[in-house]
């Protein structure tokens, strides 16, 4: 249920109160019910004097605003009130106390609620221990001592007894709260200009479950027409399971795939343990290792032991590793994006192994280059970096480091087998609030030792000097060294931003990484620079060059010039010149050449893009519809190709279920148009996954990292919880059913974020609650949320006076008298006396006690009802 099913007298409750509305529909009456039937109760003499008009407060000019309008927050103060005949501003246009619950304000900010007096005599009275608690924040020490030490002995507070504490107060009708006007700038405590919020100041509401895991399940087919060599399916399984604070993570693969040859098989990824400690920003590892590298040091698998700290959590799934020579390796085939600058540069297919983007021809200086991996399990991978090696872009004061120890593994493709030497590989990197950053790379093994640094320079006027370099030895060739020099600058005009970079990198022959013990480098020098001109918001320009010496072949080089126009935010063109000399596995190009793409983005979802590189004699046309994600929202796109040597085209649907999510794709080859079909592969995919926490199962889509799994209480059985904002046009991600709980995979480790939640067709006044929960998840784990409570009730009626007139803006408090409530629940009519009391219980009886003397009356709520009791009119009694 929707929050837009909240009607008047709830969302006045709730509004006038400050507590989060939750969900509740309950459909009162514009008008004032018929008396009949009527419950008396008693109250007591004398009876107080009703206003002349119900629904008005009088203000000054005689005018009287609708109480049960939405208040605006910030029009503050009393010093437009008339003043009564007490003497003081009329903030309580009855004779009789009101207890009330409102908001405490300080400068446009709510500090919490708090309950309230207003005297009958005009005199404003705060209840003394949650004001302290509200407003402690705000004073120093020594201030909160003298606020604790003011008028001893008073449980209830006025503004006059601080007035020596240079704090005062008062109450504004316009937005039902108490304001906070002054405090004494010497008793404020110390306030953090641009402080970010610490964990502390996140509010949280579950906590993970003791023990959850989960199974990502991936399915892939593919059918060759001719050939008659079609495989069976491969099926690829992640797992995680968490035990209090430990994670057994594992991945891995049934098929041919890889080197396993014609043989079915199932090959491990990795199967590790990792523990983190949050605080300190470390994890530690057990079992198979990923490690991370930095600057000129190389992969290699591992097992064995390994710790990390680093603020920025790396990605565990992490299949696809580029290495610090910019090596890309594949563990399944996969289908990989190439952009820059965000924008697209090439797509390929590639099978599992290894590939060398070194002499990516458009890459130069320190342009940003992401690599968009996705393989056949249907996990998407996504790698950021520079040309030049990695910069030092810690925090000032701040460091990481990394570990890992165990023998290595060449056993590329199929499961890991550690039959290599035993090898060390680590980092450190300190980054100094007034020196140079510096950075430390360790790698050995009894065959290949390397030795690693990088240091940069923060220079004047928005530029900066970076170094790195390394040393090896290798038993079997020898010694190494590489090394690497940039420089980049930041030109700002005034909004308009220019950057500049040359980067220069040498690699000896032998320089050696723990993963190439026989080294051999086929290149030996490098050069890239770059000069980006942005000349208006909608036109920029670049010039880039770069030159390569190989040892092997004949040196590349490439100069161009290029321009990129934005003619609106949907259609841009981007066009350039170039003399090029290069051949790798990218492209081959020679000669003067130019490159010319069209691209068309109506909105975030579709994309068209024609593009024509005649240097390497290239082309394509794409067009990309995304999925919103939603359930039932389909995805869809197609490209084709055509260079010297193929032309293909592919085209592919995706499709988002409730449980499960699936790919078909098919791409037709061959070696010019007229012959296009001649290769003709197609494909299918379909990916769930079983979610399980704290005795809570669900199937759902494939859980990335944490997870929830939503499920309703009991006593809304025959209805659906969904994981999501709402049942409207299919704005969720998951339903619960037949197949257990809705699930939730898209949870993301140590970051505070919100569960959303709803249910089809609530009962009539059933409580579903707020609609959502923040968590902050750890490693790998899982929630569950039940949604619904035993309190689920909701009553409402009008509150009378015995001659008929309502009982207006009166308070209190509602006790359930068999005592299992920890807390009484508020009371509050409105200016018409009307009221609406949420979170009871079935079968239960209450009493409600008015908080400005002994008036009270009872009422049960019925064993059989389904979530509203409508309680008419209550008719207060006087006193014997």
């Amino acid at each position: 249920m929707s929050r837009s099913r909240l009607l008047g007298a709830t969302a006045w409750f709730c509004l006038t109160s400050g507590t989060a509305a939750a969900q509740v529909s309950v459909p009162l009456p514009r008008t004032q019910p018929a008396p009949a039937p009527q419950t008396t109760v008693p109250l007591p003499s004398p009876s107080p004097t009703p206003p002349q008009q119900s629904g008005s407060v009088p203000l000054p000019g005689g005018a009287k605003p609708d109480i049960d309008a939405l208040p605006m927050v910030g029009q503050t103060g009393t010093a437009g009130l008339p003043i009564g005949k007490h003497g003081r501003p009329d903030i309580n246009p009855y004779d009789r106390d009101m207890d009330l619950t409102v908001p405490l304000l300080f400068k446009q900010r709510s500090l919490g609620d708090m309950p309230i007096r207003l005297t009958f005599d005009d005199r404003l009275l705060v209840e003394r221990k949650p004001f302290e608690t509200l407003i402690a924040g705000l004073l120093n020490e020594e201030a909160r001592a003298q606020l604790l030490a003011a008028s001893p002995g008073k449980d209830r507070i006025e503004s006059d007894d601080l007035k020596p504490l240079g704090i005062s107060f008062e109450y504004d009708p316009s937005s039902l709260a108490v304001v906070v006007l002054t405090i004494d700038p010497s008793r404020r405590s110390l306030q953090q200009l641009f402080a970010p919020p610490t964990p502390g100041d996140e509010t949280i509401d579950l906590q993970p479950a003791d023990f959850s895991a989960f199974l990502n399940i991936n399915a892939f087919y593919a059918h060759a027409w001719r050939g008659g060599n079609n495989g069976p399916p491969s099926v690829a399984l992640n797992t995680a399971l968490r035990y209090g604070g430990v994670v057994l993570e594992a991945d891995g693969q049934f098929g041919t795939q890889g080197f396993a040859g014609d043989s079915y098989r199932f090959d491990r990824n990795y199967a590790r343990f990792v523990y983190d400690e949050p605080t300190a920003y470390r994890r530690w590892y057990l079992g198979d290792l990923t490690p991370e590298v930095r600057g000129q040091q190389g992969f290699v698998q591992m097992g064995g032991v390994g710790v990390s700290r680093q603020r920025q959590r790396f990605d565990p799934y992490r299949s696809s590793v580029l290495q610090g020579n910019r090596q890309l390796v594949l563990q399944r085939d996969a289908s990989v994006r190439i952009l820059r600058n965000g924008v697209l540069y090439r797509e390929l297919r590639l099978d599992a192994g290894s590939y060398d983007f070194s002499s990516l021809p458009l890459l130069a200086g320190s342009n940003d280059v992401q690599i968009e991996v996705r393989d056949n399990s249907g996990a998407i991978q996504s790698i950021n970096y520079s040309q030049y090696l990695d910069p030092i872009d810690l925090v000032p004061g701040d460091f990481e480091y990394a570990a890992y120890i165990g023998p290595t593994s060449n056993n590329f493709g199929r499961s890991p087998v550690y039959n290599g030497p035993v090898a060390f590989s680590g980092f450190f990197r300190k980054a100094f609030v007034d020196a140079p950053a510096i950075g430390i790379g360790v790698q050995a093994s009894a065959r290949v030792q390397t030795l690693t640094g990088q240091t940069q320079f923060v220079l004047g006027g928005g530029s900066r000097l970076l170094l790195d370099g390394g040393v090896s030895n290798s038993r079997d060739v020898g010694k190494g060294f590489s090394g690497g020099v940039g420089f980049d600058q930041l030109i700002d005009r005034g909004g308009l931003v220019d950057s500049a970079s040359i980067r220069a990198d040498y690699l000896s022959r032998h320089y050696a990484y723990l993963s190439s013990p026989l080294a051999d480098n086929s290149s030996s020098f490098s050069v890239n620079g770059q000069y980006t001109r942005q000349i208006s918001q909608r036109f920029s320009a670049l010039i880039s060059a770069s030159y390569l010496k190989s040892r092997n072949r004949n040196d590349s080089y490439r100069i161009g010039a290029s321009g990129n126009y934005y003619f609106d935010r949907r259609f841009s063109v981007r066009a350039g010149v170039e003399y090029s000399k290069f051949d790798s596995a990218i492209g081959r190009g020679r000669g003067l050449g130019f490159n010319i793409a069209l691209v068309y983005q109506p909105n975030f979802r579709d994309r068209f893009e024609a593009r024509h590189e005649s240097s390497t004699d290239n082309s394509s046309l794409s067009y990309l519809h995304a999925s919103s994600n939603q359930i039932g929202s389909i995805g869809y796109g197609a490209v084709a190709t055509r260079d010297d040597r193929t032309v293909a085209g592919q085209g592919f649907v995706d499709y988002i279920a409730n449980r499960f999510d699936a790919t078909v794709t098919h791409a037709s080859y061959g070696p010019n148009i007229g012959r296009i079909g001649e290769v003709n592969v197609s494909s299918v995919r379909v990916g769930t996954s079983i979610a399980f926490a704290d005795g809570v199962v669900g199937v759902g889509r494939r859980v990335n990292d944490s997870f929830a799994l939503l499920y309703p209480h009991k006593n809304l059985k025959g209805h659906s919880v969904v994981a999501g904002q709402s049942l409207v046009s299919n704005d969720y991600m998951s339903k619960s059913g037949t197949f257990g709980a809705a699930v939730n995979g898209y949870l993301n480790s140590y970051v505070n974020q919100p569960i959303q939640y709803d249910v089809e067709n609530p009962p009539l006044g059933y409580d579903t609650g707020p609609g959502v929960a923040r968590v902050n998840p750890r490693y790998h784990s899982g929630y569950t949320l039940r949604v619904g409570t035993d309190a689920f009730v909701s009553a409402a009626g009008v509150l009378t006076f015995p001659d008929g007139s309502p009982v207006s803006l009166a308070g209190g408090r509602v006790i359930a008298k068999d005592g299992k409530d920890k807390e009484p629940l508020p009371f509050f009519t409105n200016s018409v006396g009307r009221f609406a009391i949420q979170n009871l219980r079935p079968a239960v009886d209450y009493r409600v006690e008015l908080g400005a003397g002994p008036t009270a009356f009872e009422f049960k709520v019925p064993a059989d009802t389904t979530g509203l009791v409508d309680l008419k009119t209550i008719k207060l009694k006087p006193a014997n």
